[in-house]
């Protein structure tokens, strides 16, 4: 891995597109705190002369007028969202509130050290900017920087359609060249809490660490058919349903509702025939150590001194509900179709304490509804049996294939034009903003494209310089026909 420079790019036709990627950044954005990139792309306007909005919520749109005999074309837009996830790998030090992303090469890859790298949707923005400040033939454009995308989805939910005139909008928000995507999932979120007081610790039982870490993570739609990146926390619990008079001390593990977990740690506690215990972990582990070799997992006694820092425990009711609860929970790829698309999903997130209890975050995706009913209806029971207490829900909505959809179709020519290769058709669990903007303008036709990009949300996220390319050329065709 060597750090990328931009003279090495100056003979790629994406050469504007790769140096607006490395600009912006420069910029923090996590979602939520998108101050600085929001006055760059209204500077970035001003400076072209290019009339632009900006509504209550921070979504801004920049409108290109069309070049001398277009002006009579179809409006078109392109979409791309200017937060993005901020993920680090521990030791690394980077502070995502003020401390750039420095992009780096490996092989034909562009990658962070140790951080997201931002490219969900960051090489997006990038697009649009390079066309937004480039010379070529285009109909009447209008580029949409949305927000929050990756937590509230607040700027697609909120955004004033009446500033939209395009029926026909490209997101850039797709991570696999050569697939447009046509249908996205319906997705729910939860936060839900277990009261939970803790008592007194017993330092004549046995306390035990058990810890997951370097697991692969990745975006909870994306990534979530991929069965090889596991889930820590639920491994860790598939440990513990066995142990007989069990008592957790402390959890922790997950980062985001929207991420599947790469770490989790658990201490408890034990009495009864602790070698006997120790067997039967041991001998779990190690099947799971067998399917995740490259991962860590390690098991170990407290040490005296690491006890005496105990202060207390959860009771052994409260402790089974908690490894009942989350074994109980249906997670990952629950159902596909005839092609392997995961059509219903779910994600254990996140698993950590509050002042009072234990704190769950998780969510449900699905492309067809009486999947998502069915699979409510069996959650709701299982919340309710185990008296979780939701504090937090909300539902992002998604994208339905439409019928006789001329952008679609627009698409699909122009890719096979150039490059000789029909482009598939994808249903994806992630959820993108396009629900939201089908929801309110029914008769927009919409879909998302863009170039390989892997491991998103995950510190090991890249983006292929080749894709990169590759994606650009079609664009210029499509806004080109």
């Amino acid at each position: 891995m060597e750090l990328l420079k931009l003279e090495d790019y100056q003979n790629l036709d994406s050469k504007k597109v790769i140096e607006y990627f490395a600009e912006i950044n420069k910029i923090p954005r996590r979602s939520g705190e998108e101050k600085e990139i929001r006055e760059y792309l209204e500077n970035f306007a001003k400076e072209r002369n290019l009339n632009y909005v900006k509504d209550e919520y921070e979504n801004i749109i920049i409108y290109k007028p069309a070049t001398t005999g277009r002006e009579n074309e179809e409006t078109l837009a392109f979409q791309a969202h200017t937060d993005m996830i901020c993920e680090k790998d521990i030791g690394i030090q980077h502070d995502f509130s003020k401390d750039p992303i420095v992009l780096y090469k490996e092989g034909d890859d562009i990658t962070a050290n140790g951080t997201t790298l931002g490219a969900d949707n960051g090489i997006g923005v990038a697009y649009m900017l390079a066309i937004l400040d480039s010379d070529i033939s285009i109909p009447n454009l209008e580029c949409i920087f949305t927000v929050q995308e990756e937590t509230t989805m607040i700027g697609a939910i909120k955004i004033n359609e009446s500033n939209i005139k395009a029926r026909k909008i490209i997101s850039l928000d797709n991570g696999k060249e050569g697939k447009i995507l046509i249908s996205s999932a319906n997705c729910n979120e939860w936060i839900g809490r277990l009261e939970a007081n803790k008592e007194s610790v017993d330092f004549n039982k046995e306390f035990y660490r058990l810890y997951y870490g370097n697991f692969l993570g990745g975006h909870s739609g994306g990534n979530i058919g991929d069965e090889r990146r596991g889930n820590p926390i639920k491994l860790a619990m598939e440990v513990l349903k066995e142990i007989p008079n069990i008592q957790i001390v402390k959890l922790i593990g997950g980062s985001r509702v929207n991420v599947i977990p790469r770490e989790f740690e658990v201490q408890f506690c034990i009495m009864d025939n602790e070698n006997l215990v120790e067997n039967k972990i041991l001998e779990t582990i190690q099947k799971q150590k067998e399917i995740f070799d490259k991962e860590t997992i390690e098991f170990k006694r407290l040490e005296v001194n690491e006890k005496q820092k105990i202060k207390d425990v959860y009771s052994m009711k409260m402790s089974r509900i908690i490894i009942d609860f989350i074994n109980a929970y249906k997670n990952g790829a629950l159902k596909r179709d005839e092609k392997k698309n995961v059509l219903l999903s779910a994600n254990l997130a996140v698993l950590t304490e509050y002042d009072e209890g234990i704190q769950i975050e998780f969510s449900e995706r699905s492309n067809k509804k009486e999947l998502e009913q069915k699979y409510l209806e069996e959650l709701t029971k299982l919340i309710n049996e185990y008296n979780i207490n939701i504090i937090w829900h909300q539902e992002l909505k998604g994208v339905e294939k439409k019928e006789n959809n001329e952008l679609l179709e627009k698409c699909q020519k122009v890719y096979q034009k150039i490059y000789n290769n029909p482009m598939e058709e994808v249903v994806s669990q992630g959820v993108v903003e396009g629900g939201f903007f089908t929801d309110k303008m029914p008769d927009c036709e919409y879909v998302c494209i863009g170039p390989d990009s892997y491991d998103v949300h995950s510190p090991k996220e890249r983006v292929s310089i080749t894709s990169i390319e590759r994606v650009w050329k079609y664009l210029k065709e499509i806004i080109k026909d």
